[in-house]
């Protein structure tokens, strides 16, 4: 199983103990595919900075590749956390820098790019990596792709979801405050824009997965006292993602009941282990901002 993650990387700074954590979604997929036994990869636009040369470090100790990783000059992306009883609290308005390099300048894939992501069963990115454009240049006639839509409203317009649904292969949605059939009836909607499945995460509440067939499966989250929920939903979507492909998951072919299950069922366990851990997956570096 070859996995890319394409797109942000930064660090989640936790204000409280001075320590930078590598992080970003489509970073954080790469680490967490690998470390569930994918063979995986990172492209994404890293900075020329303290941070930058950390995260490439840590992905070269994790056996992720970044080969690929265009270095550009400036400012790392960086998020400013606060720990409140074991939940990340995001603090807005910490550093002055609006954007870290990957926003200002998200990778544009070169025709050498291209050849290499074509070396991938699957490419996952997400509504902050900016490359929704890139994303539409993918040969995706066997190549799976997954998004993280995320939670925000934004990502949810009927422009947005026209623009990138069609090419995805599985869509991840954070969601609250609906019963079943409000969920059924958005995981449609999704779904009549071309996406195939949609798997929506609702914290304590669960998991619920519709496939383009209108197969309706229901997981359950493992409930534990968390250290530091960073990382909770990347590693649950890594692992459950990385467990279908060992169960036989493939382009074009529906998925099943039985391969779901058992993906949740991994992808929970795992889940909860990385809760247990400070940051996304550790590997802090101590730095003043």
């Amino acid at each position: 199983m070859k996995i890319l993650g394409l797109g942000d990387c930064c660090v989640d700074y936790y204000i409280h103990k001075k320590t930078a954590f590598p992080g970003g979604n489509a970073f954080n997929i790469a680490i967490f595919t690998g470390d569930n036994g994918a063979d995986a990869a990172f492209l994404g636009t890293v900075g020329d900075d303290a941070i930058g040369e950390h995260i490439l470090k840590c992905a070269a100790k994790k056996g992720v590749d970044t080969s690929h990783c265009p270095i550009k000059h400036g400012v790392s992306g960086r998020a400013a956390v606060n720990i409140v009883e074991g939940d990340r609290v995001f603090v807005s308005n910490y550093f002055d820098e609006a954007h870290g390099v990957g926003t200002l300048f998200p990778p544009m894939l070169s025709e050498n790019d291209l050849k290499y992501v074509e070396q991938f069963d699957l490419v996952h990115s997400a509504c902050y990596a900016h490359v929704e454009n890139q994303l539409l240049r993918l040969n995706t006639e066997k190549l799976l792709v997954t998004f993280d839509f995320s939670e925000e409203d934004k990502y949810r317009t009927d422009a947005y979801l026209a623009n990138i649904c069609p090419i995805v292969d599985l869509a991840l949605f954070s969601c609250s405050g609906k019963n079943k059939e409000e969920y059924i009836a958005f995981a449609k909607k999704v779904q009549s824009y071309g996406c195939k499945n949609v798997l929506m995460t609702m914290g304590k509440g669960g998991q619920m997965v519709v496939t383009v067939e209108g197969l309706v499966c229901r997981g359950q989250a493992k409930m534990i006292t968390a250290v530091d929920t960073m990382g909770a939903g990347d590693s649950f979507f890594s692992a459950f993602i990385v467990n279908l492909l060992r169960l036989g998951w493939k382009k074009n072919e529906p998925l099943t009941r039985d391969q779901i299950e058992a993906a949740f069922e991994v992808a929970a366990e795992y889940s909860s282990r990385i809760c247990m851990v400070e940051g996304s997956f550790g590997m802090g570096m101590e730095i003043e901002f």
